[in-house]
């Protein structure tokens, strides 16, 4: 791989140059590492604690020939470019946050509007499903009560009682969307003998 120098960096193509990058090099008595191609005559540098673009006609440079200090420059571009990157990833994830509940204050926004009168149902679920939000559904709680009673044959209290506890359940089956998960019961079994 050949040194960069500045006559390189000023003619090479921007794809051959990329190919010489990281490079570290001197920019004056300065110590720097051309990171990046960012457009034609357009680079990212590592200089002076700072991650910067310069343009290629402005900038001279020589190659770094002491091993020591090429390793000591790219170390300290490497940790330079690893605090950027925890710091980007912690701004993207917050602005992430930040959109994920600005999205959400809009949908609940449109449901409020749906349930005072403001926007019909059709009109409310064509804004949800064109910017892809999740869909608004009503929930209802049904509750219920059933009673009845039947009579057994040739069975002590103890076992009608038993049987009843055991297999005496309401069968939601034929009902519409329920949702099994909350679905729930009470059952209170009286037996009493009859005349007969």
């Amino acid at each position: 791989m050949a040194d960069l120098t500045t006559e390189l960096l000023r003619t090479l193509p921007p794809q051959d140059l990329a190919a010489l990058l990281p490079a570290p090099v001197m920019a004056g008595d300065n110590a720097a590492v051309i990171l990046r191609v960012v457009d034609t005559a357009l680079v990212e540098v590592y200089f002076a604690g700072r991650i910067t673009s310069y343009g290629t006609a402005v900038l001279r440079i020589e190659p770094i020939t002491d091993p020591a200090l090429r390793e000591e420059t790219l170390r300290n571009a490497v940790e330079a470019l690893t605090i950027c990157r925890r710091v980007a990833l912690e701004a993207h994830a917050e602005h992430r946050q930040a959109h994920a509940a600005r999205v959400e204050e809009i949908r609940a926004y449109a449901i409020s509007k749906h349930e005072d009168g403001t926007i019909c149902r059709d009109g409310l679920d064509g804004f949800l499903s064109h910017f892809g939000l999740q869909p608004y559904e009503t929930r209802v709680r049904v509750t219920y009560t059933i009673s009845g009673s039947y009579e057994v044959e040739d069975s002590s209290e103890e076992a009608a009682t038993e049987d009843a506890e055991k297999y005496l359940v309401p069968d939601l089956t034929g009902l519409d969307n329920v949702d099994d998960y909350s679905t729930s019961f009470e059952l209170t079994v009286n037996v009493s003998e009859t005349e007969g």
